[in-house]
């Protein structure tokens, strides 16, 4: 998912592997491994630094332009995690995550060393921790 957004916002830029690595700092075989989705869970530093180099918001690597269904899906699943007050899966689990800007603020974590469950679990864990700063706070 990730690597075919990129590729496909590369692509509309003209701006080839090379030249993305080198606006980013990020090795251009790593991108191209992303965009063939031989990597699957880049960093959250990696899609920072992706984003900026492309000039675009992280959210717009996370979307799925291809499929409307999909998006409608995100949306619905999305309310049932509200709803449930929790994420069932790691790819709703990590676009929460990375809607949180804090999280980067304290060096964020590393995407390729958790588990699609440690993700979902770490999405869980924050999304309760802000629930619970809600109601302190809430007056």
């Amino acid at each position: 998912m990730f690597g075919e957004n990129i590729k496909k916002i590369r692509e509309s830029k003209n701006i080839g592997v090379n030249e993305l690595s080198r606006l980013s700092g990020v090795n251009a075989s790593y991108i191209s491994a992303l965009e063939r989705d031989e990597k699957k869970n880049p960093s959250v530093m990696i899609l920072n630094k992706l984003a900026n180099a492309l000039g675009i918001a992280v959210d717009d690597i996370m979307k799925s332009e291809s499929n409307i269904d999909e998006e409608s899906s995100n949306i619905h699943e999305e309310s049932i995690t509200y709803e449930t007050d929790e994420f069932k899966t790691a790819e709703a689990a990590m676009k929460f995550i990375l809607k949180q800007p804090a999280i980067m603020g304290f060096g964020g974590f590393d995407a390729n060393k958790l588990s699609d469950e440690e993700i979902v679990q770490f999405a869980n864990e924050l999304l309760s921790q802000l629930q619970l700063l809600g109601l302190k706070y809430k007056k």
